[in-house]
């Protein structure tokens, strides 16, 4: 798989202590997820930053795109 995206996923503030989710994070998921079909890798990246934002408000835009090379 081959991702590109924006800032916004990364830099979102939430979890127990609200810091951001960063980049190690959000690779770490997409290693976990890209053998996954498509559909579920969108469903688990919504989840995932749903949950992680609780009730913090989305601060910036989330684009999100993959390539199944």
């Amino acid at each position: 798989m081959l991702y590109t995206f924006s800032d916004g996923y990364q830099d979102q503030f939430g979890g127990e202590k609200l810091t951001k989710f960063k980049i190690k994070r959000l690779k770490e998921l997409f290693a976990e997820i890209s053998n996954k079909p498509i559909a579920e890798q969108k469903q688990i990246l919504d989840n995932t930053i749903t949950s992680w934002m609780g009730d913090e408000p989305q601060l910036d835009d989330i684009l999100m795109m993959g390539i199944r090379i």
